[in-house]
């Protein structure tokens, strides 16, 4: 049973955007914090505390005063908030060349306008990727942040805008991790792909952009191949219309018995086109990540085929 309902999270979320988004106000953004929240970057680390979140945020954001945030969209539901902000730098060869990159972010609400948990995710090889080419363009430290800077243009593709009921798109979620779940045991990815459109497009934020569902056939089917033992178990998942927003950790098996967590966690995006079938998916995570996991797991005793 939800403890809060969706316009208190609402009025809370604008406060949140406001002072960090907005305003750059990041240690009056860190008190929105309980004393006891938790902060996931998954490539900074993992922070405990308001008081902690508070110094790694004021910290870290006094070394890019250049970068502007956008936020491309937002959904509540219950006690969940997931978002698309882009991370923007101003166009140092006044060209209008872009200089962006995105992170997702899942956030969760505690009550009285405070949050306890926050995770954000993105590819940090993109990050650095911007940075260095901003730099070699001629940005610099003083070069002044452009807010009026937005997303990149054909970024991802629109949300289909045919409207079907909530329960339709929740049905096909269920029907998505399922086929995901029989492609695991088969060793059989093609009836998984088969959900997708035929002009279907999927943005692997590692692997890169796959256009059509043959496209995506073809990298599924290579690509988990040599990881038939691992597992997609849902965290949790947001459905904002015809879009679905799913945190879904990639486990594979403790090859010890002791235990151990051998799993990275992937913020899935959905865009569903109606008659069972996906138009676009996006995954953000951290490849690093992925890459000690699965080092470990070898190191473990792991196999990979």
């Amino acid at each position: 049973m939800n403890r809060f309902n969706n316009d208190e999270v609402a009025i809370a979320f604008d406060e949140y955007r406001k002072r960090g988004v907005i305003d750059h106000d990041w240690e009056s953004w860190a008190s929105l914090f309980t004393l006891e929240a938790k902060y996931v970057e998954h490539f900074l680390g993992e922070f405990r505390g308001r008081e902690q979140i508070s110094q790694w945020i004021v910290s870290t954001m006094e070394q890019y005063p250049n970068i502007s945030m956008w936020m491309e969209w937002w959904a509540i539901q219950e006690d969940k908030v997931a978002l698309y902000i882009w991370n923007n730098l101003p166009d140092p060869t006044g060209k209008g060349k872009r200089y962006g990159f995105p992170n997702t972010t899942y956030l969760r609400y505690a009550g009285n306008g405070l949050w306890d948990y926050e995770e954000d995710f993105y590819n940090p090889a993109d990050a650095e990727r911007v940075w260095q080419e901003w730099f070699n363009d001629g940005g610099r430290i003083d070069t002044p942040a452009d807010n009026t800077l937005r997303g990149i243009e054909d970024w991802a593709p629109e949300v289909p805008s045919i409207v079907v009921p909530k329960e339709e798109v929740e049905e096909e979620f269920r029907k998505y991790v399922r086929r995901g779940e029989t492609a695991v045991q088969t060793g059989d990815w093609s009836p998984w792909a088969d959900q997708f459109t035929e002009d279907a497009r999927y943005f692997e934020h590692h692997y890169g952009k796959f256009y059509g569902r043959a496209a995506i056939k073809e990298w599924i089917t290579s690509t988990m191949g040599p990881f038939p033992q691992m597992t997609f178990p849902v965290d949790h998942y947001v459905i904002d219309g015809n879009r679905v927003i799913a945190l879904i950790p990639n486990c594979l098996p403790d090859p010890t018995g002791s235990g151990a967590d051998y799993s990275f966690s992937v913020h899935v995006i959905l865009h569903y086109a109606g008659n069972g079938q996906w138009s676009y998916e996006e995954d953000v995570y951290n490849p690093q990540e992925a890459e000690s996991v699965v080092s470990s797991w070898v190191k473990a005793g792991g196999s990979i085929s």
